[in-house]
């Protein structure tokens, strides 16, 4: 059996700036990042115990890490990102963008908007970000085209 001095339980805590996975252990208190963004493997270094500062130091080698839970993507993240950079996009449209359509998604209002609904709609009733409602969207439909259903 192993020494219980050389294990180390990790808990997933976040994501931080970087989209870096941040671990606590249990043991000790100090936080932990893994280097490999959550893809395969965790690679583990220290961070000073700043949950936003920069990874340094590997882990030791001789200490065995178990998890009691772990960061596992969302299989929306790219959905949810592209539906924010779409939101943000008629954001600078509608104001300092004054209404260039090179800034929209196919450089134009409707592609726009329909894209936005595709994504919006791909999300099941749990999974809608909170961030963004069909009536916001239905509202930019508006401001952009004159238009909404």
């Amino acid at each position: 059996m192993e020494n219980s001095s050389n294990v180390r339980t990790m808990e997933y805590i976040g994501l931080d700036d970087w989209d870096r996975p941040v671990y606590k252990c249990i043991e000790t208190g100090s936080l932990w990042k893994d280097i490999t963004l959550g893809r395969g493997v965790p690679e583990l270094c220290s961070c000073g115990n700043e949950f936003d500062g920069e990874p340094c130091s590997p882990i030791k080698s001789d200490l065995t890490v178990v998890f009691k839970t772990k960061y596992e993507e969302s299989p929306n993240r790219f959905n949810f990102m592209m539906l924010g950079r779409l939101r943000s996009d008629c954001d600078y449209y509608l104001g300092y963008g004054n209404r260039n359509k090179s800034r929209l998604s196919g450089e134009d209002e409707k592609i726009h908007i329909e894209q936005m609904k595709s994504i919006y709609n791909s999300f099941d009733e749990k999974s809608k970000p909170e961030w963004l409602t069909w009536e916001q969207i239905l509202e930019y439909e508006r401001q952009m085209l004159g238009t909404g259903e």
